[in-house]
């Protein structure tokens, strides 16, 4: 029976987050097709948009891809006029990355169409299982979490100035370390 348990979580897992990356984040893409824009390049802006001053290497390290990664991703959001790059007046081997007015009104387009479709399939759950899967998804990232601050860091969004006291991966670094996640 365990067996059986473990066997259709493992499936129902995979099929979540299949459907979460299809349904939340690649379809609300396609619907803002004018956007012309790709799910690692939202993930790249909305981090430069949650963290000032920005570097490449910040990006690169946020998002732990290659630091070539990050400016190829850079380059695109530039060329796309959604990040403007900057010489830093103290060093100019570096260049500060902000988030234009373009650029942060993509991503509330972005957010708006998957927090609607998010919506639209809670809509179609009862409140008490809604209210179940998300004590469900607390409890199991809370486990996964548990005594392991390394992934804590791995899997941080590193929300920056949108960090709040309650986000789990918070309350788990609470929990190990003593102390809230440093706001970046």
């Amino acid at each position: 029976m365990k067996d059986l348990l473990l066997r259709d979580t493992e499936t129902l897992f995979e099929l979540f987050v299949d459907l979460f990356g299809k349904v939340l984040c690649n379809e609300p893409l396609k619907e803002l097709e004018d956007l012309d824009i790709t799910p690692a390049q939202v993930q790249a802006l909305l981090f430069l948009a949650r963290h000032t001053p920005n570097y490449v290497g910040d990006l690169a390290d946020g998002l732990g891809i290659s630091y070539p990664a990050a400016t190829k991703a850079v380059d695109r959001l530039v060329a796309k006029e959604l990040v403007t790059r900057q010489e830093n007046a103290r060093d100019r081997r570096q260049s500060e990355l902000t988030v234009t007015e373009p650029g942060l009104a993509m991503l509330e387009r972005v957010r708006k169409e998957r927090r609607d479709r998010l919506e639209s399939i809670l809509a179609k759950m009862s409140p008490d299982d809604t209210k179940a899967m998300h004590r469900g998804l607390r409890s199991f990232v809370s486990a996964a979490f548990m005594g392991d601050r390394g992934l804590i860091a791995t899997l941080c969004q590193r929300c920056g100035c949108d960090c709040y006291t309650e986000c789990i991966v918070n309350q788990s670094h609470l929990a190990l370390v003593g102390r809230e996640i440093d706001r970046i």
